[in-house]
């Protein structure tokens, strides 16, 4: 993991391990991580923008009616580099362990390749002894001609293997089109126009790979600050409690108040239900956790004391400080964490409550993320040790899908802590 060099202060440089390090394979290197490749037949605040959508309405719970809004947020331009780490250009090289030329051939035919453009694939595909397969450096003409399904195809395979960098480790928004990635924000037409043919999309989300092809054509460092600023955007959401009456007061406070701090919600929820703010509604983020309510829609501010560290703020570490006054940082040892995950929380099957901590495996069992449970189907999140990648508040099933690459269908285990 790259740090900002000697010297600078004020922005965090970017490096491709940085820039995309919000994504599954960096996230959590701490974790057991079996990376399965097989090839088949077919701190600071964040700038938020508009709302990407109208508000919705979450499915009633004891944690009373909650009014959800979809809202945008990318880091500070100022945490973002304009050398992108000033790491060199590099060749795209696509690798395909254990694959012998054959397979990779009927591969590509399946994946929508024209004639040509498999032969121009083969004809540059090497030997690797390491991988028992395949390296391919393609012709950036080449790369640049794919059409969104047949990239989305051939990503979504490389992605199988941490060996491809970029694709393992890809930007990822979630939204139905480019434009919805796009829109409103700094970078100009032309940018627009080199970057737009060259996302795919993968389950809910548009998936950006090539790095090192975009930076071969613009030049401007205050472009590429703005477009890193712009690939880095995540949706996540606004969610408002509303108190109807004061009749609700008693069943808010108990969920809400979780982790001793029932007799000091209590007030604010009863000043609510009285009409003491407009709408009878409030922002959820006041009656979180102070660790949450600190940390949520923003970025880690880098420290000379993370300058030693072998690793930043996690997931695992986020979700065990949920209700601390003051972060733990032993919980970024990753022996400690998941002692700690053991030996005080105990397994619930249902009945979830605010605080319980959501646990990804994958189908060999692994754990590869965690989240905290919020209500209905909200959790808290940070998707990465990254300081470019915020706390959030996302839904379940979006953050499954953000992680697809990592399993296809992970399996959750909901924990409880056991003095709460």
């Amino acid at each position: 993991m790259a740090v900002p060099k000697k010297g600078e202060v004020g922005a965090i440089t970017v490096p491709r391990a940085w820039l995309i390090g919000f994504a599954a394979l960096l996230i959590v290197p701490w974790l057991v991580v079996s990376a399965v490749y097989f090839f088949p037949g077919g701190g600071a605040p964040a700038t938020v923008a508009a709302p990407a959508a109208a508000p919705t309405v979450a499915d009633a719970g004891p944690w009373g009616h909650l009014e959800i809004t979809p809202i945008l947020v990318s880091p500070p331009l100022e945490y973002v580099g304009a050398d992108w780490g000033g790491r060199k250009l590099e060749p795209d090289q696509w690798k395909f362990p254990g694959v012998s030329r054959e397979q990779l051939g009927a591969f590509l035919a399946t994946a929508g390749f024209t004639a040509d453009q498999a032969a121009r694939v083969l004809a540059r595909a090497q030997a690797d002894a390491s991988s028992g397969g395949l390296i391919v450096t393609p012709e950036p003409d080449l790369v640049r001609s794919l059409s969104t399904e047949v990239r989305g195809r051939l990503y979504t395979q490389l992605a199988k293997t941490p060996l491809n960098f970029d694709q393992a480790n890809s930007f990822r928004f979630f939204g139905d089109s480019p434009n919805a990635w796009l829109s409103g924000t700094l970078i100009s037409p032309a940018t627009r126009s080199i970057l737009e043919p060259l996302i795919y999309r993968d389950g809910g989300f548009q998936h950006f790979a090539d790095v090192e092809l975009v930076r071969e054509q613009i030049t401007d460092p205050e472009e590429l600050r703005r477009l890193a600023k712009t690939l880095l955007r995540q949706s996540t959401m606004i969610v408002r409690l509303t108190v109807r009456d004061a009749s609700e007061v008693a069943g808010l406070t108990e969920y809400w108040g979780r982790g001793g701090r029932r007799t000091d919600l209590r007030p604010l929820l009863e000043s609510v239900a009285a009409g003491g703010v407009p709408g009878h509604s409030i922002d959820l983020v006041h009656l979180l956790p102070s660790f949450a309510r600190n940390h949520l829609y923003r970025y880690p501010k880098l420290t000379a004391a993370d300058l030693n560290r072998s690793l930043l703020s996690n997931c695992l570490w986020s979700s065990l400080n949920f209700f601390a006054v003051e972060p733990e940082e032993r919980f970024l040892e990753v022996n400690v964490a998941l002692e700690t995950l053991k030996r005080d929380y105990f397994i619930v099957e249902s009945g979830f409550q605010l605080g319980d901590i959501v646990a990804f495996l994958d189908e060999d069992g692994d754990l590869f993320h965690a989240a905290v449970y919020l209500a209905d189907d909200l959790v808290f999140s940070k998707n990465g040790t990254s300081p470019v990648a915020p706390w959030v508040i996302t839904p379940i099933d979006r953050l499954k899908d953000f992680y697809r690459s990592r399993s296809s269908s992970p399996r959750l285990i909901y924990h409880r802590h056991g003095k709460l």
